[in-house]
C-alpha cells in the first residue's frame, strides 16, 4: 500500500513543481513596465515618441524669425484696421495696452493666444479677438525647416486718436531712390481694399505649371518688391519660395500686374501739409492650390 502510495506522490508533487514554476515564469514576465490591460499608462505603447515632442516644441530663439507679410507695419495697420473699441471700455474712457502671447505654427497660422500683461481687464477681450484673426505669417525656421516660434504683439486701445504727421524737412530735395516699408498712405492695388485681396487677385491670374502639377507641388509662395513714385513695380524678389517652378510663375504673375497708386508720406513745407508720393516695399503671399 505504501508503494503504491509512494508511486501516486512523485507525479502529484511533479504537478505541483511545474505548476509554482509555470506560475514563476508569469511573474516575472508581468513586470511593472509590460503592457497588461490594468497597466496601459505603464506601458511603452502609450508614451509620446520624442520626435513628436520635438515637433511640437515651441521655440523663442530661431535662425530665421517669423515675419508677417509687409513687417510690422502691416502688422500694426491689420490690428488697427480690425479693431472693435469695446463699447464697455468706450463710455468709461479706458485706454491702454494690451500684450497678446502667441506662437506662429509651422503653416504660419497664429495659434494659442493669451494675454502676458494688460492695462484693463476690460480690452483683454477683444485684443485676443483681434489677434486670432491675424491672417497667415511667413513661418519661423530653425536648422533648415519650419518650426513654431512664441512671439508677442501690443495691442493698442487709444480714443480720439489724431492723425500721425511726421514733420519734414522744409525741402524736397531727398534721395529719390530712398525705398521705405511704411508710409501713412500704403500704396493701392486697382480693385483691392488691402494686401490679402491682392493676394486673392493675383491667384486667380496664376496659369499653374504642368511639371508643378504632375509633380504634386503647392504651396505659398511671398513675393517682395517696390511700388515706385509712378506707381511701378520694380526690384521684384521671391522672400520665400516653395520650387522654381512655382516661385517663377509667382515673379510672372507679379511683374504682369498694372500701376498700382503709390504711397504718400505728408510733409510740411512753409507750414503747409503735403503729400509726397514715396517708394514703397510690399509683399504679397501668393497662393498655389491643386
Amino acid at each position: 500500500m505504501k508503494n503504491a502510495l509512494n508511486k501516486l506522490a512523485k507525479p502529484a508533487a511533479l504537478v505541483i513543481i511545474l505548476l509554482q514554476s509555470i506560475n514563476g515564469v508569469c511573474q516575472t514576465e508581468n513586470s511593472d513596465d509590460d503592457y497588461t490591460l490594468d497597466s496601459k499608462s505603464k506601458s511603452t505603447y502609450y508614451k509620446t515618441p520624442a520626435e513628436e515632442k520635438e515637433d511640437n516644441k515651441v521655440y523663442t530663439e530661431v535662425d530665421k524669425k517669423p515675419e508677417f507679410p509687409g513687417g510690422y507695419p502691416a502688422l500694426y495697420k491689420f490690428i488697427a484696421d480690425h479693431l472693435k473699441y469695446p463699447e464697455t471700455a468706450k463710455m468709461k474712457r479706458i485706454q491702454g495696452k494690451v500684450f497678446v502671447r502667441f506662437v506662429v505654427g509651422k503653416e504660419g497660422d497664429v495659434e494659442e493666444p493669451e494675454v502676458v500683461k494688460s492695462d484693463n481687464p476690460a480690452l483683454n477681450s477683444e485684443a485676443i479677438r483681434v489677434v486670432k484673426s491675424l491672417p497667415k505669417w511667413i513661418p519661423g525656421s530653425h536648422k533648415g525647416k519650419n518650426v513654431r516660434v512664441s512671439s508677442t504683439v501690443s495691442v493698442n486701445f487709444k480714443l480720439d486718436e489724431q492723425p500721425i504727421v511726421n514733420e519734414m524737412p522744409e525741402t524736397l530735395d531727398e534721395d529719390d531712390n530712398q525705398i521705405f516699408f511704411f508710409v501713412e498712405k500704403m500704396p493701392e492695388f486697382p480693385g483691392a481694399s488691402d494686401i490679402f485681396a491682392v493676394s486673392k487677385l493675383l491667384a486667380e491670374n496664376i496659369k499653374y505649371p504642368e511639371e508643378a502639377k504632375a509633380k504634386g507641388l503647392s504651396g505659398t509662395v511671398f513675393v517682395q518688391f517696390v511700388v515706385t513714385k509712378e506707381g511701378n513695380v520694380a526690384n521684384i524678389r521671391i522672400a520665400r519660395g516653395v520650387d522654381p517652378l512655382l516661385d517663377a510663375e509667382a515673379i510672372r504673375v507679379v511683374k504682369d500686374m498694372p500701376k498700382w497708386k503709390p504711397g504718400e508720406q505728408s510733409t510740411r513745407i512753409n507750414g503747409e501739409k503735403v503729400w509726397v508720393p514715396k517708394n514703397v516695399c510690399v509683399t504679397v503671399p501668393i497662393h498655389f492650390v491643386l
